[in-house]
């Protein structure tokens, strides 16, 4: 691959496979792939607030200075950190429908944020630029890029599922403590009346506020299920 003036960083750009000529100093001992491994496994044991430059150099039994040669900010190396939690995109079946293949998708974007839930904190100045995200981007994309809809409303439509599915991880592991979500109802139950507020009061006398940590698979699926009937009918509506 070529090089060319990019506002991508250094870490990044090796990612890519971007080699930087003329680069004065010694030969890399180090890759950027290797640390930011190495800064997710502390992540995922410690949180994200265990992550510093300084933690991950020990680590790896580097100094702290050193890693500045590969990774230029702590922001720098958690950016680069989501794009090795990530992953390679999952692999769609290419006979498979559209919905079919977001549903996928989806699946596979929940489960990657379940396994690390620190993702779900960590912002960023731009959108994702790591070859592993915007192999996602490709994979998503490419399941609706025949279903007849603008390069907009592509776009658009996989920003809405992963938006979703990021909500609905984030809330899933707010209130994974046991018997959260039935504590919370007891509480309503102590304060609300059918002659306060009768919808709430119905609801929540149907158990439907009380599903917990058991009931967010199948919460998750009833709310994607209602965008990808959106989509649906978006796809219809130009057809």
């Amino acid at each position: 691959m070529s090089t060319t003036t990019s506002p991508m960083s250094r870490a990044m750009r090796e990612l890519w496979g971007v080699r930087e000529e003329g680069r004065r100093g010694p030969k890399p001992s180090m890759s950027v792939r290797t640390i930011a491994a190495a800064a997710v496994a502390l992540a995922d044991a410690e949180g994200l607030e265990a992550v510093t430059m300084a933690a991950v150099a020990k680590r790896l039994g580097f100094t702290t200075m050193s890693l500045y040669r590969y990774v230029e900010s702590r922001q720098d190396l958690l950016d680069v950190m989501v794009d090795e939690a990530a992953g390679p995109p999952p692999s769609l079946g290419r006979r498979r429908s559209w919905r079919t293949k977001l549903e996928e998708w989806a699946r596979a974007d929940a489960a990657f944020l379940a396994a690390h839930p620190w993702v779900l904190h960590v912002r960023s100045g731009t959108p994702p630029v790591g070859p592993n995200l915007v192999g996602w981007m490709e994979v998503g994309f490419a399941a609706l890029s025949d279903t007849g809809l603008s390069p907009q409303q592509i776009a658009s439509s996989l920003l809405s599922i992963d938006g979703y599915v990021r909500s609905s991880v984030e809330m899933g592991l707010r209130y994974a403590a046991d018997g959260a979500t039935a504590n919370w109802a007891e509480q309503l139950r102590s304060v609300i009346s059918e002659d306060t507020m009768p919808t709430v009061a119905g609801i929540l006398e149907s158990g439907a506020l009380e599903d917990g940590t058991d009931g967010m698979a199948e919460e998750l699926a009833f709310g994607l299920g209602l965008l990808l009937d959106g989509i649906e009918q978006t796809i219809a509506r130009r057809g």
